[in-house]
């Protein structure tokens, strides 16, 4: 699955794929970002304030706890 932010006047644009893989009776999913952080602000906030994938790594935590499993985003 794959989304896009076309609009690029937001100050950030891209495209995130997502897979998702049988693996050990579970589902692996892997979030592919392929960004561009044009605004200096937005870059700087997510450089020094929270990180550049605190997003990615609170989807795939949330995913986890709606099916009652655990997450090891990497």
């Amino acid at each position: 699955m794959v989304t896009r932010i076309l609009d690029t006047n937001l100050g950030y644009s891209g495209q995130w794929t997502y897979a998702f893989a049988a693996e050990n009776g579970g589902t692996r999913v892997t979030i592919t970002e392929d960004g561009e952080v044009s605004n200096v602000i937005f870059r700087f906030m997510s450089r020094y304030v929270f990180g550049h994938t605190a997003t990615l790594d609170t989807y795939l935590n949330s995913i986890a706890k709606r099916f009652g499993e655990p997450a090891t985003p990497r």
